[in-house]
């Protein structure tokens, strides 16, 4: 260290303090990350019994690394609140490592904590879940779930109280009201769900006298309360005139208010999401599309069936004004930490994670957290690497980020044939063991298979997932997965074979329009290879067209109008001309709605 200075001597005292402070702030650093490469190198990072030593670990080598966010956060009273922290352990170590680095504003999550804690130490340390849930979701009030768009829409007006939602008040209004909100039950959901659920119950800006209404008009039966979706009265009006007219016009936006005059199904979804979120139901607007192409909205909320004392959860993911006739199979909705897009599946995989094995959960994702910093430091070899990612599935066989990464080791190559057999072994392994999330298999699957040098091996991985999604009735997973499979039977020229492949899935499908017409396309250009390819199409169509509704409600189908001008263009460009006029004539009935 003396040349350094010595180099320095004539330099300006602030230029000398920022190179001390470069020079002490690398081995404290690496002094805070040690205990976890100790952890690693003994295997302790992987064993379930030592959770408690992994997660001080990485708490401990947070708040070094951190230390400036959190004296931001915490000001003048970092000295006491940390050491109040120290004496609820508990909650110091699990906020530490539940906030993302990458993804959070720590300063401002420390400042939430500092002000709940300032307001009533007691509360903080009684609702451990609730300060963590808070603090992951308001430090980012960009990421919260905003229904500010419904009330503009509905040419109504947001109320004062609305404009001015602030995170301590929210805290308190939770604690003001914990046993309101837990009415009859058994257990405070405030204080037994794990953050994991609750950032769903914190999750919105609605006002204080709205959750009190809330509270007082379903608070004492939560049971499947998505339902109340419906009790709000749909808008025709609102429908007819692409929302000119809206019965909610010129009145407040509250709860109330969309109860009383009704909405479509935005404020629908809204009202039962935020109504559930006010009576501490984790729960979520989702917004998707229809086999028929239209947008739409529903709710999805967390049925709790129970919770233990260790902190398991029994539930099942519910959904209202989903409509299953128009095939919704999967929604959208903004992940409240985040702030990322995820599925509504997403959603139900990750809380299904912490249900299950909350500790093993956490433990695999601080692993996960640790894995780049490790494999730079031991300098870890791709097979090395394979193992670190084997050892966390151990630990929890539901972690996201695991998976990823061993896409990207298939998809870089040059594995041992160990690591090759172990990718292996993990496929089989993820197939069935993730069959309630069949876009997670989707998302992970077709890439592992990659890792199988012969490709007939890996086109009945395909084959298998195309079937599974058949057989699951998720025709937007099983057309991906067949227009995938179809690419090698059309490389080896197999023709017929591709052809059958296509439409016994097509056929499955058939009134669904989001996914089939590019099926279609692929079909013709198969068909068009082989002798009798052709006719086989011409007939297909007929077939296929006959399936397909030529009304949805009230309106000609469009998805119906498209399929058949599609099968016209075909037949007229292989010169299938009586077929064409066929189809022609039926497309003129649809097209007056006089096909049911």
């Amino acid at each position: 260290m003396t040349r350094p200075i010595l180099c320095f001597a004539l330099a300006p005292i602030g230029l000398l303090c920022a190179v001390f402070c470069l020079f002490a702030d690398e081995p404290k650093a690496a002094d805070a990350e040690q205990p976890i490469v100790d952890l690693y190198k003994s295997g302790k990072l992987f064993d379930k019994m030592q959770y408690a030593k992994v997660r001080t670990a990485f708490a401990d080598a947070f708040a070094e690394k951190h230390e400036e966010e959190i004296r931001k956060g915490f000001g003048n009273d970092y000295d006491e609140l940390m050491a109040w922290l120290d004496k609820n352990l508990d909650l110091k170590e699990e906020l530490f490592t539940a906030l993302l680095e990458e993804r959070d504003n720590l300063s401002i999550a420390f400042r939430l904590v500092h002000d709940f804690w300032k307001k009533s130490p007691e509360a903080v340390a009684k609702y451990p879940n609730l300060v963590i849930a808070m603090a992951l979701v308001w430090d980012q009030p960009k990421n919260i779930y905003n229904y500010v768009g419904h009330q503009v829409r509905t040419h109504s007006i947001l109320p004062e109280s609305a404009k001015k939602a602030a995170p301590v008040e929210v805290f308190q209004f939770y604690i003001d009201h914990a046993k309101e909100i837990q009415g009859k039950e058994t257990i405070n959901r405030l204080q037994a769900l794990p953050w994991e659920f609750l950032v769903y119950v914190v999750n919105h800006f609605t006002p204080a006298d709205e959750r009190q209404w809330a509270i007082k008009h379903f608070g004492s039966n939560r049971t499947m309360i998505g339902r109340i979706y419906s009790e709000v009265q749909y808008d025709k009006e609102m429908l007819r005139t692409q929302s000119q007219v809206c019965k909610l016009g010129g009145k407040e936006y509250t709860l109330e208010n969309i109860l009383k005059y009704g909405g479509v199904c935005a404020m629908q979804a809204d009202f039962a999401s935020r109504v559930g979120q006010s009576i501490a139901v984790p729960a979520a607007y989702i917004t998707g599309q229809s086999s028929g192409l239209e947008l739409h909205a529903w709710v999805m909320w967390v049925e709790v069936h129970n919770v233990t004392k260790g902190g398991k959860v029994t539930f099942t993911l519910e959904s209202h004004g989903r409509y299953f006739g128009d095939q919704y199979y999967t929604g959208t909705l903004r992940d409240p930490q985040t702030g990322e897009e995820i599925l509504d599946r997403d959603m139900e995989r990750r809380l299904g994670s912490v249900a299950k094995e909350r500790d093993a959960k956490r433990q695999a994702e601080l692993a996960m957290r640790a894995f780049p910093m490790l494999k730079e430091k031991l300098s870890l070899d791709r097979n090395k690497t394979v193992a670190f990612l084997d050892q966390v599935l151990k630990v929890s066989h539901y972690n996201e980020g695991v998976w990823l990464e061993l896409v990207g080791l298939v998809r870089t190559g040059e594995l041992s044939a160990e690591s090759k057999s172990l990718v292996l072994t993990h496929l089989e392994s993820l197939l069935k063991s993730y069959e309630a999330y069949p876009d997670f298999t989707w998302k992970i699957a077709p890439d592992l298979a990659q890792i199988n040098p012969d490709k007939a091996a890996r086109n009945k991985i395909l084959e298998r997932l195309a079937t599974r999604y058949e057989t699951a009735g998720r025709p937007d997973l099983a057309c991906q997965a067949r227009l995938l499979w179809s690419e090698l039977p059309c490389e080896q020229k197999q023709w017929k074979t591709a052809a059958t492949g296509l439409s016994k899935t097509i056929d499955k499908f058939a009134t669904e329009g989001r996914y089939v017409p590019k099926m279609m396309d692929k079909l013709q250009e198969v068909c068009a290879k082989y002798k009798g390819g052709i006719e086989f199409l011409a007939k297909f169509y007929l077939e296929t067209l006959a399936k397909i509704p030529g009304r949805r409600g009230d309106e000609p189908n469009k998805y119906c109008i498209a399929m058949h001008e599609q099968a016209v263009k075909f037949l007229q460009d292989n010169k299938k001309d009586k077929e064409a006029a066929t189809i022609k004539q039926r497309l003129d009935l649809v097209k007056a709605g006089r096909v049911p």
